[in-house]
């Protein structure tokens, strides 16, 4: 009798873990190798990079162990207590190598847990060969980053090894080479931050156009939009949930004059809190004149949502559901959700779910939390169709970091479509199309690279 009841709770345990409805059946031997070497060997579209020119990190201080912590792994390290300016010190050529290990070493203890630094150390292993960092490694993997330097390693890096067929660099930068492959995107925090008389007045000079009025600001930006798109920039960014929240009421321009030419004559020196109620109005408004520029140009939008890098930022001002009202007014706008929403994994699938011009990108996610991007893209594959997923985007300043973060994301995609296999939720068939969906052709599609 115990027998029997230990072999029914072992089949319910089971059951239970699997966590699927079985719909197709289940698949052949081999599929878990077939459908890990399909993704591993696919090339892909990395949708979101602050891509740095090769030539910027030849200098004093910046090649070395260091390189592989300087971005995102910083967040975690300050979060462990290490003072900004401690950190700083680390990323010049003012302490050796082994002066900045012992600096950082109990920091890198306290740390070395968390999924950002987890991708530095696979970084380094898996390009570099250096398995761990420690006081026996960090010479030896920072004489290996000054050595790949003298090399055209971008190319080594973003081609041969990544497989990536387009970069989308936020913010243009023409040093990086081969316009068919890095295409640019473009914020205009100028016009929505526009806090002073000074700061319209540069946007001026920089147009050679005088602006006095609403419409004069208006009509600015409209010049700097069309010009970015005549200069390979293929989508717009919005960022602002850095500074604010994501809701943007539809402001009557009356409304919004008012605010402008309050700006206007302010004395010199003197501004609005960009991040406060009074320039709200303003912010508002430009950004409906930014939608009104992607509606009329088929210009895809990308909006920063979920979790902010840095320190002391609140978190429910990025919340992607303070964006329906966009999304109901701008249907036609291809409305792009950075980063997986992070934490608001529920609200991003009903949003993607509910409104055909809403896409997900899980730019920056994997190294967040690679088990919360596992966990919503089984619950997303569920809810949303595929065709509106875009699966990486590596969102570092460095190529060797975004070849870590890619390593992490083929891991979580390989193992999200092979446990759907298993469960026979999908057949090995629709595994291997959607990896080629969301880790290459939707970015072609959804950000019109075909046609650019």
């Amino acid at each position: 009798m115990k027998t029997i009841l230990l072999f029914t709770f072992t089949i319910a345990l089971t059951v239970g873990l699997c966590g699927q409805v079985q719909v197709k059946p289940f698949p052949k031997p081999g599929y878990e190798s077939r459908i890990s070497n399909y993704i591993s060997d696919m090339k892909v579209v990395d949708t979101h990079e602050h891509l740095e020119d090769q030539a910027d990190w030849i200098k004093p201080g910046k090649l070395d162990f260091m390189l592989l912590l300087q971005h995102y792994a910083y967040d975690d390290i300050r979060s462990a207590g290490m003072p900004k300016q401690t950190f700083n010190k680390l990323l010049t050529d003012s302490l050796t190598v082994m002066e900045k290990w012992t600096i950082l070493r109990p920091y890198w203890e306290a740390t070395s847990n968390t999924a950002y630094c987890r991708a530095a150390l696979l970084t380094a292993n898996k390009l570099f060969g250096v398995k761990d960092l420690n006081e026996k490694t960090v010479e030896d993997l920072s004489a290996k980053i000054k050595k790949a330097y003298q090399t055209d390693w971008y190319n080594q890096v973003l081609v041969k090894k990544c497989l990536i067929d387009h970069v989308l660099v936020d913010e243009d930068n023409s040093m990086l080479g081969d316009p068919l492959m890095f295409k640019h995107v473009k914020r205009f925090g100028e016009f929505i931050f526009a806090v002073s008389a000074q700061k319209i007045e540069t946007i001026a000079k920089a147009q050679n156009t005088p602006i006095h009025t609403l419409d004069d600001f208006v009509k600015a930006l409209g010049v700097a939009f069309h010009n970015a798109l005549d200069h390979n920039n293929v989508a717009i960014k919005i960022g602002v949930a850095y500074e604010r929240d994501l809701f943007f009421d539809d402001v009557t321009k009356e409304k919004a004059d008012e605010v402008f030419r309050k700006i206007m004559a302010l004395p010199e020196g003197s501004v609005l809190k960009y991040n406060g109620s009074e320039i709200k109005p303003l912010q508002d408004y430009m950004v409906h004149r930014i939608l009104d520029l992607a509606r009329a140009t088929n210009t895809p939008v990308q909006f920063h949502t979920g979790l902010q890098a840095g320190d002391g930022n609140f978190i429910e001002n990025s919340n992607p559901a303070h964006l329906t009202n966009l999304f109901l007014k701008y249907r036609d706008v291809k409305f792009i959700l950075f980063h997986g929403g992070y934490p608001f994994g529920g609200e991003l699938a009903s949003l993607a779910k509910g409104f055909k011009n809403v896409y997900i990108d899980m730019c920056w996610l994997y190294i967040i939390s690679p088990s919360y991007s596992e966990r919503y893209l089984h619950e997303w594959l569920e809810t949303v169709p595929a065709s509106k997923i875009m699966a990486f985007g590596g969102d570092f300043r460095n190529v060797e970091n975004i070849y870590g973060h890619l390593l992490f994301a083929k891991q979580v995609v390989t193992k999200v479509l092979t446990e759907k296999v298993r469960d026979g939720y999908f057949t090995e068939e629709e595994a291997i199309k959607i990896a080629q969906m969301i880790l290459h052709d939707n970015a072609i599609r959804i950000l019109n690279l075909d046609k650019n």
